[in-house]
């Protein structure tokens, strides 16, 4: 069988890139910089509400508890914001359980704990658990935002192991109650030294549009631009609520609008997860910007899409690229196509890879 041009550029990406690291502040005009600053990797985003309940606080401990069954070794660090008690950084293996640090808390204390690997404190690494929440009084406000999980593994863990990501994303879905959420290829970049690294995101997406970008914890708290109602993004894997559900059409339309022999479908209780393929993709700009697996879910949930978001990035220091003003707007809508040329890529999705019973979980709506 003729090997395809995408096939060729992964191989090609793979061979290239064996360790899908790349270097500090790589585009800034001091840089690069002797740390890793960004890394490839496979990554959940999961927006929901009551951090600071007992029950969500233990949720998320049960979400860290599957987490740490695959990452087990690899994480190194932990990073807390705005501990209670305690440093903010420790040595992973000196960190005290994430369990017992959740009960010490009281309600008004921030949630902010983040699990990485990496040989020092402030590289990117592929091996990552984030999760960021409000402080009682603020989800009592009520104009905050929600409360916001990321967790990632290496892409050579998601392609040995072809359901183990969805899996997981599922699970954690239904323990949190997400309101939304999306999963796919993206870029980790250094949780400290995130600033100097976004031109390196910045860049790398205007080369492969499945790359996700932007901030969890900044887009949860972006309370003006709906995300407490809209999602932010359309991937390989896309949670909707059951009330979003219903303003496409319901599982209806899911189906009808989204072929099961390409779209899985999973109920995680509070709402619906969408398979698009067997696998992410990373839709290189060069062969194929507008694959039909996106496109297809990205035009039937536009309405459940955040508008006018703003910036994903900080300004420019020195003319470095970054996602800001119009560049973030066209990343939000780079799935987007004329309506009249929705019959073409439901005709282009013909050859795309299918399912398999190998690449889907076995429960399906």
């Amino acid at each position: 069988m003729a090997t395809s041009k995408k096939e060729q550029f992964m191989a090609e990406w793979t061979h290239t890139h064996e360790q899908d690291v790349l270097p500090g502040a790589m585009l800034m005009k001091y840089g690069p910089e002797d740390y890793v600053g960004a890394t490839v990797c496979v990554r959940g985003t999961l927006y929901f509400k009551g951090s600071h309940t007992p029950e969500v606080r233990e949720a998320i401990a049960k979400c860290f508890d599957a987490y740490l069954e695959v990452a087990k070794d690899h994480l190194t660090w932990l990073w807390r914001e705005e501990p209670p008690e305690g440093p903010d950084k420790f040595a992973y293996a000196k960190a005290p359980a994430m369990r017992a640090m959740l009960k010490k808390m009281d309600a008004d204390d921030h949630v902010g704990f983040a699990y990485i690997g990496g040989e020092k404190p402030h590289d990117a690494s592929p091996w990552l658990f984030y999760v960021s929440g409000l402080r009682a009084w603020e989800a009592k406000l009520g104009w905050n935002g929600l409360d916001s999980l990321r967790f990632s593994f290496p892409k050579e863990i998601v392609q040995q192991h072809p359901t183990l990501f969805q899996n997981l994303f599922v699970e954690f879905a239904r323990l949190l109650k997400a309101e939304h959420g999306y999963a796919g290829y993206a870029l980790n970049l250094s949780l400290v030294r995130s600033e100097p690294n976004e031109s390196t995101e910045a860049f790398m997406v205007s080369k492969m549009a499945g790359l996700d970008a932007g901030s969890a914890v900044l887009i949860a708290g972006n309370y003006d631009a709906g995300v407490d109602d809209h999602i932010v993004n359309v991937s390989w894997l896309t949670a909707i609520n059951h009330q979003m559900a219903e303003k496409v059409g319901g599982l209806a339309a899911l189906r009808s609008e989204l072929p099961a022999n390409w779209f899985a479908k999973y109920d995680y209780g509070n709402g619906i997860v969408i398979q698009a393929g067997p696998e992410p993709e990373i839709a290189p700009v060069e062969l194929d910007p507008k694959p039909a697996i996106y496109v297809l879910p990205a035009m039937l949930l536009r309405e459940l899409r955040v508008k006018d978001f703003g910036s994903l990035h900080y300004g420019s220091n020195d003319g470095e690229p970054r996602l800001t003003g119009m560049a973030a707007q066209e990343w939000f809508a780079r799935f987007d196509v004329p309506e009249a040329d929705i019959m073409a890529y439901k005709t282009k999705l013909l050859s795309e890879p299918k399912l398999t019973k190998q690449t889907t979980l076995p429960i399906q709506i």
